[in-house]
């Protein structure tokens, strides 16, 4: 073979060998382009996801804090517009067997009373709530389980008060806020800001009650984005201000029993 041919011939294989190792190299650069390429992707995806489903369970608290909110007000709104009714029959077939009161309790006076207890954290009122021909008296406060209504009943047959249950009708609830108003619309004791501790209502107070305005603060089970920080207050200073979502329900009540001539 000629020198010039055995020449060319290395040179070709020689191009050879270099144009197989750039195509490695490129082939190799190409695929972590790729691989790069699609981690950013599914971060990307993943995030998008994190992002709607963190959003979506906290529309879903805020939703269901508003449903609770609705249900618990129209309940309340419900048990106090009865406040003051007796029932019709007792031992005897009218409701004048009714003339103790609950025993061993801090509001008791001895005597029956359409409001036992009136502050602007606790009611206590005499009702036959549900329907049953029996007297109720019906204790609300909240706790840090949400509003606790405690039930005392009647008994017709041994004509006194039977055990007291107890039981969480709203959950997520902050406060509740009781405000007395007589029948000429004026604020019970007082009208203005409420002190630390709240207003505890008289005897005399007390029989002048004709309507009740109510405050309840429910908040959503999961916290907010920071972003969506609300300030929440009442008229006694209490306030929250932090990542929660807060629904604040505020109506008036006017007792169908009570004396709203006095």
């Amino acid at each position: 073979m000629k020198e010039s041919d055995l020449m060319s011939s290395r040179k070709f294989k020689g191009g050879k060998t270099g144009a197989n190792r750039a195509e490695r190299g490129g082939s190799l650069l190409e695929m972590m382009i790729s691989m790069t390429l699609g981690a950013v992707i599914l971060v990307s995806l993943f995030s998008l996801y994190y992002v709607a489903a963190a959003t979506a369970a906290k529309e879903e608290s805020r939703a269901r804090a508003t449903s609770e909110g609705r249900l618990l007000a129209m309940r309340l709104a419900k048990d106090l517009r009865l406040m003051g009714l007796f029932a019709t029959e007792d031992i005897d077939g009218d409701s004048n067997d009714i003339d103790t009161d609950v025993p061993d309790i801090d509001w008791a006076n001895g005597a029956s009373e359409p409001i036992e207890s009136a502050e602007s954290y606790e009611l206590v009122f005499s009702s036959d709530i549900d329907n049953d021909s029996l007297t109720e008296i019906i204790g609300l406060w909240s706790n840090a389980d949400g509003i606790q209504q405690d039930v005392w009943e009647w008994q017709r047959d041994s004509t006194k008060w039977g055990q007291r249950s107890s039981r969480v009708i709203g959950s997520n609830v902050d406060a509740v806020l009781f405000r007395y108003v007589d029948s000429e619309g004026n604020a019970l004791p007082q009208e203005g800001a409420i002190p630390s501790g709240g207003f505890v209502l008289t005897p005399g107070q007390r029989m002048r009650v004709a309507a009740i305005e109510v405050t309840l603060i429910v908040r959503s089970e999961e916290e907010s984005h920071q972003e969506y920080r609300e300030m929440i207050s009442l008229p006694d200073g209490r306030y929250w201000y932090d990542n929660f979502h807060r629904e604040v329900y505020r109506f008036t009540v006017r007792g169908r029993n009570l004396n709203l001539n006095s």
